[in-house]
């Protein structure tokens, strides 16, 4: 059985047949496409930009220099850039943003303290917000929700507990150390009020006022009066507890001037971010516009109309044939 020919006249001669159909379907497929766009409920997006700045620049090592100096960028690397989009990942980070925005009353579902409203939430979370990185090294988070506020304000509350939680990655080790130095000092003057109680006792007892602690190398050491049974001990006694206190001061005063230096980079007037383009409620929804819409919906009813039209015709044909 021979195949029934159908070539490119029979295919002009079958939509010009058509033509009414193929023009009533497409006609069909712009009024859904501008119904579904009518009818579809808007969202909006808001974006805010940042960069991340260099954390060794808030370092006790580059506030207090004292060797070489050194140059260091004022923007972050790619690797605080990492940094910062991990922790925009974390869900500790998303349960704060999601609790400071009380998505609760946005939402108006249920409590953020019961388990299915939280992962409710958490979900309506990761599926509206997205962050990435630009080529000129800054990073853009955006929300997308139907409130333009409730968008601008998602998207700039996110910035903020970015950088409340960047910055406090590396003022807690700077805090935990200022313990530790604090707790140090405290045992230092402990130390030291038990040594100077003892050489104050020593002293009275045996007279002796004069310098004699061979740890105060500028101090020259005058003639030492007194004298009587046990007094040449009592010398070298308060010779060996000065030398210690002295040492034991030294190291306290070096303590606290560390303490300090911790102190002053650990505060919180030192950002880490930088906000270069904040979140403003959006004035026009986002997705595919009017125009967009209905081109496509054309486009579908006219391929379709035209492909059904052609395959009904060449079945005919092939029909035909077989009878």
């Amino acid at each position: 059985m021979a195949t029934p020919s159908f070539d490119l006249i029979d295919v002009i001669r079958t939509i010009q047949k058509q033509k009414r159909f193929i023009i009533i379907i497409t006609a069909v497929s712009l009024a859904l496409g501008g119904l579904f766009l009518a009818i579809k409920k808007k969202k909006y997006k808001a974006e805010s930009r940042f960069f991340v700045n260099n954390p060794l620049y808030g370092d006790r090592n580059t506030l207090f220099r004292q060797f070489e100096t050194r140059y260091v960028d004022y923007f972050g690397g790619d690797d605080d850039l990492d940094k910062v989009t991990a922790l925009a990942n974390s869900d500790t980070v998303r349960d704060r943003i999601i609790r400071n925005c009380q998505f609760e009353e946005v939402y108006k579902g249920a409590s953020l303290n019961d388990s299915n409203g939280h992962a409710m939430y958490m979900a309506i979370f990761n599926k509206n917000f997205n962050i990435k990185r630009s080529e000129y090294k800054d990073l853009e988070v955006s929300y997308v929700a139907y409130d333009p506020r409730t968008a601008a304000n998602v998207a700039n509350m996110t910035v903020k507990v970015l950088e409340e939680t960047y910055r406090h990655y590396y003022t807690y080790m700077k805090e935990g150390i200022n313990k530790s130095i604090s707790a140090k000092v405290r045992q230092l003057d402990s130390s030291i009020n038990v040594l100077t109680d003892t050489l104050a006792e020593m002293r009275d007892r045996y007279g002796i006022y004069s310098i004699i602690s061979p740890g105060r190398q500028n101090v020259i050491n005058g003639e030492i009066k007194g004298g009587g049974k046990g007094f040449g001990k009592a010398v070298e006694t308060i010779q060996n507890i000065e030398s210690v206190k002295d040492q034991l001061v030294t190291d306290r005063a070096k303590y606290i001037s560390v303490l300090n230096e911790f102190s002053a980079s650990a505060s919180d007037d030192i950002g880490y971010l930088k906000v270069i383009t904040r979140a403003l409620p959006p004035t026009s929804p986002t997705g595919p516009s009017l125009t967009l819409t209905l081109m496509v919906a054309g486009f579908l009813g006219l391929f379709f109309s035209v492909t059904y039209t052609l395959m009904i015709a060449y079945l005919r044909k092939l029909n035909e044939v077989l009878r």
